[in-house]
């Protein structure tokens, strides 16, 4: 499928960083690099596309698969395991999840599975070694995104729990296993601020990542969060293995023989919700971060069902709960039948991206590298960096998307002003000016300022070359002479100008 804006950022990101540019020069973004740095290893081993891209993650999922493979083996029955690998499965593919793109946040469950798995076999043979790597996973998948950091805090806090139980162990070792552990999840983070600051770029990293992140994630209002939590526990069959999945937390707590693992599962569960409400934006991938405790909850709740005592009245039961997990199996298959199955891969991204202008992105990107030498530069008015991937040609400005700047935030203001700055000085070769509610999601109050230079700057420097107007049932390209605003009868369009030659 096409890009969506998410990977395009990742995606252009990781481009510039095999071409040699410094990381958070020409790519601005709140997320840490982990997520930059693995697209560039992708692309590099399986092509600058799409297709190279969206094949490397699908080895990501069945590598977090085995993961959670292996952390279900050590905890359920094998009916468990069946079910929570089965889980993980499908509904890691879903469009509920947005699990057919390529998110940080599979990065982060990979990692962080990656660092449980490592954690794990510590505490059953006590080697420092693999409590080092257990928090050096748990260190990346904080680097992936900044949820992951939350872990790292459930590695923390189970090594704690088990340096205060275990009066075997002298104190001096227990506390060297939390130093390794701490060592291991910071170290990640402490060679990317060296790295950052040898490519000269330190105070827009740690500005973007740290300073800015903070204010970008006080800015949703409550009523809106509410709403989009509501919204993804309202419609879908995938909403109801969520739902009944932390049932499973009431079975761990009805037996007392679990104590160790039940600890372990109610943390985890505790820490993957903070994790997906960073922010309180509730974005549907973010329900990724709790798929694998969901997964492993209900694999442990169907295979407790399914061992009750051989009575009449639980004999019903026992069977009960595995045909209806069969059953849900069923329902989400047969809900994403179109976009699994039948759909070619432009209609399936529409299909899931109503509205969003990214299978057009593509063919913009397409005129403009037809249309440009490989050292001309371009920019977006709009939050669509997938052009610049599929462009092949960098941007003018690091501010890759306008959410931030049309925000009701402090740095709103400065930041237009240096956008534009950026785009008057460098006058790019073309400008693509996406005129769609969703690359924009203006605020009330905001600082407007943008809104007018764009109607005034373009039409002063530069000529119409090709608009494309959406509309809801199809999509209509017009380039050259037939761009003529008065044939678009959408407001839901793209206009790209190109130099006017002087």
């Amino acid at each position: 499928m096409p890009l969506e804006r998410d990977e395009g950022e990742f995606a252009y990101a990781g481009q510039l960083l095999l071409q040699g540019v410094p990381p958070y020069s020409l790519a601005l973004n709140i997320k840490l690099p982990g997520t930059n740095d693995t697209y560039a290893a992708m692309m590099a081993a399986f092509g600058q596309t799409a297709t190279g891209i969206h094949f490397g993650f699908l080895m990501v999922n069945l590598g977090t698969l085995s993961l959670l493979f292996y952390l279900a083996r050590r905890m359920l029955p094998w009916a468990g395991v069946l079910v929570c690998c089965a889980t993980y499965v499908l509904i890691s593919l879903s469009p509920a999840v947005l699990g057919l793109e390529g998110h940080a946040t599979h990065l982060v469950v990979f990692a962080a599975l990656g660092g449980w798995c490592w954690l794990v076999r510590a505490r059953e043979n006590g080697r420092a070694a693999e409590v080092f790597l257990a928090g050096l996973f748990f260190g990346i998948a904080f680097l992936c995104k900044q949820p992951g950091l939350f872990f790292g805090l459930m590695g923390l806090t189970i090594l704690v729990r088990d340096a205060i139980l275990d009066k075997s162990a002298a104190w001096l070792l227990r506390l060297l296993k939390l130093a390794l552990f701490s060592l291991g999840l910071i170290l990640p983070l402490a060679l990317t601020c060296l790295s950052v600051w040898r490519a000269g770029t330190f105070d827009r990293f740690w500005f973007w990542t740290f300073t800015f992140a903070r204010v970008h994630g006080q800015m949703m209002p409550c009523a809106y969060s509410l709403h989009r939590l509501c919204a993804f526990f309202s419609n879908g069959a995938e909403r109801w293995f969520f739902i009944v999945g932390s049932a499973g937390l009431v079975s761990l707590w009805m037996k007392p023989d679990l104590a160790d693992r039940r600890f372990i599962l109610t943390i985890c569960y505790f820490f993957s919700w903070c994790a997906v409400a960073t922010g309180l934006y509730f974005m549907r991938h973010y329900f990724l971060l709790l798929l694998p405790v969901t997964s492993l909850l209900l694999g442990l709740l169907v295979a407790s069902l399914a061992e009750l005592p051989y009575t009449v009245r639980l004999r019903r039961l026992s069977v009960v709960a595995p045909a209806l997990f069969v059953g849900a199996i069923a329902w989400v298959t047969w809900e994403n039948r179109a976009v699994w199955f039948e759909m070619p891969p432009d209609t399936a991204c529409m299909s899931i991206y109503a509205g969003d202008p990214f299978v057009e992105c593509a063919r913009v990107a397409q005129y403009i590298r037809e249309h440009s030498s490989p050292n001309d530069r371009i920019e977006v008015v709009g939050s669509e960096p997938e052009v610049y991937f599929y462009a092949q040609r960098r941007s003018v400005s690091g501010y890759i998307y306008m959410y931030d700047l049309v925000a009701e935030q402090p740095y709103a203001s400065a930041m237009q002003k240096e956008f534009i700055h950026d785009v008057e000085s460098a006058r790019p070769e073309f400008l693509v000016l996406v005129n769609n509610g969703t690359s924009w999601t203006t605020w009330p109050n905001a600082d407007r300022t943008i809104f007018y230079w764009t109607r005034q700057y373009p039409p002063q420097f530069y000529d119409l070359a090709g608009i494309v107007a959406m509309y809801p049932s199809y999509t209509e390209y017009l380039w050259g002479k037939e761009a003529d605003p008065a044939n678009v009868k959408t407001s839901s369009a793209i206009y790209l100008f190109q130099r006017k030659r002087t």
